[in-house]
């Protein structure tokens, strides 16, 4: 029951002045004090935003569940997180909230149902073919950037199946890093913007996001114009019709919607990936395991196989590239003994949970089998690798099939060995590994 007449019962944690003592510690390193905070509180604990605004963080699955899930329209993406989002990337999925996102989120989820995913097959196969041949060998290799550079290729070819100059896809994916990392330390650095008249910085990143947007609006009218036949994403988008009115998107809204997926699809497939790269390095057994399972399977059997799916969700429990999300509830709401009012937010720490010994059997250690004996496991209510309920990530088939089509590839082609280099995780929107430093050896 919501209570009444305003009293709440807020879960325990720090008042406004330890909330604004410790800010720094939780800049430094937020997943280090987050963890150290669950310690303390049991898993839930409550910080202040200002005199009359709560933060509450958890791991516990069900209070995650309830909010994702169970009372998912009781809770929004909060204002803190996508009203400055949305001038540098648009209002696409991610950032949207309400009737809007539920209308695109409906009538953009056909195109990455799994059988109409595998038209892009392909496309996914291909450009990674050409990339594993390029891909450096000796010692002492960074495979993050290679990695992130990868993904970044994957998915804006998949948008558009089309040559597009070394410039321009140098120049997106500069612009992209540019104003991903503007965005996170504008949110990690609130006093910043008082500079920002006097600096210029802003809308020197907005001049970038306009960039961008002229890029896609003249591949959009280029293709509008082509009777060729294509299967790439943009032709999907293209192609979509509202149920009600039958019309298709505007052309500022497929830019939208191309942003997101570009901002959403591209680091969080090359933070896992590099994360997966360091396992199976540090993994020799494991690494060989998957090696046998994989040596009589074709690239497209690899979606299929059952120990390198085990080792992808692995991965991403030790490493949520997704590491924590927010939702801010739109009236006041209660879970179990807990009680708040609106505009509370609730940060659901998939990283904890995914850490959690009490749900986790030796939750420290790399263990892909576990996903194998315990095949519930990886659709229980304590994994959430790519979210949970109807704003769970529209790409994960997408970004399954990549992962999958990748290691295939790669390790068909290189042996791995670890160096003494331990990557440092780096939570920012995503769980990035500083980096990931590997000997590589061609077969």
């Amino acid at each position: 029951m919501v209570p009444q007449k305003n009293k709440y019962n807020l879960p325990v944690g720090y008042s406004l002045l330890q909330t604004t003592l410790k800010s720094t510690e939780f800049l430094n390193n937020p997943i280090q004090f987050i963890s150290k905070s669950m310690v303390v509180f049991s898993g839930t604990y409550t910080a202040s935003l200002g005199i009359n605004r709560k933060l509450i963080i958890t791991q516990d699955p069900g209070f995650i569940d309830y909010i994702l899930k169970v009372n998912h329209r009781n809770y929004h993406k909060s204002e803190l997180s996508t009203e400055r989002a949305v001038q540098f990337f648009g209002n696409g999925l991610l950032f949207s909230n309400g009737d809007y996102w539920l209308k695109q989120r409906r009538l953009i989820q056909p195109a990455f149902h799994r059988e109409k995913l595998q038209g892009l097959y392909n496309i996914i196969v291909s450009t990674i073919d050409e990339y594993v041949i390029k891909f450096p060998t000796g010692t002492n290799i960074d495979v993050y950037p290679l990695a992130h550079e990868l993904s970044f290729h994957i998915i804006v070819r998949s948008l558009f199946d089309i040559k597009l100059s070394a410039s321009i896809m140098e120049e997106l994916s500069q612009v992209f890093t540019e104003l991903q990392d503007f965005l996170i330390k504008d949110i990690n650095q609130p006093l910043r913007k008082l500079f920002y008249p006097f600096t210029g910085s802003e809308n020197a990143q907005l001049k970038k996001a306009r960039r961008l947007r002229e890029i896609f609006t003249a591949i959009i009218n280029e293709r509008k114009a082509s009777t060729e036949s294509y299967a790439d994403l943009l032709d999907m988008l293209l192609k979509s019709k509202y149920e009600d009115t039958g019309e298709a998107m505007t052309t500022d809204q497929v830019i939208d919607e191309m942003l997101i997926l570009i901002f959403a699809g591209h680091e969080t497939t090359a933070n896992t990936l590099s994360w997966l790269l360091y396992l199976l390095a540090t993994h020799k057994e494991i690494l060989q395991q998957l090696r046998t399972s994989l040596k009589d399977s074709t690239v497209f059997e690899s979606l299929s196989n059952e120990y390198l799916k085990a080792v992808i969700n692995e991965t991403m429990r030790l490493y949520p590239a997704a590491w924590m999300t927010e939702r801010v509830a739109l009236e006041d709401d209660s879970f179990k003994q807990f009680s708040y009012p609106k505009n509370t937010i609730i940060i659901p720490f998939f990283f904890g949970l995914h850490n959690d010994k009490f749900f986790w059997k030796d939750a420290v250690k790399f263990q892909p089998e576990r996903f194998i004996n315990d095949p519930i496991l990886a659709k229980s209510k304590h994994y959430f690798p790519f979210g949970a309920g109807p704003r769970m990530c529209i790409g994960n088939n997408f970004a399954i099939a990549e992962m999958c089509f990748f290691v295939f590839a790669f390790l068909k082609q290189f042996n791995i060995e670890a160096t003494m280099q331990i990557p440092v995780m780096k939570p920012l929107i995503t769980l990035r590994p500083d980096r990931v430093v590997l000997n590589i050896e061609k077969l």
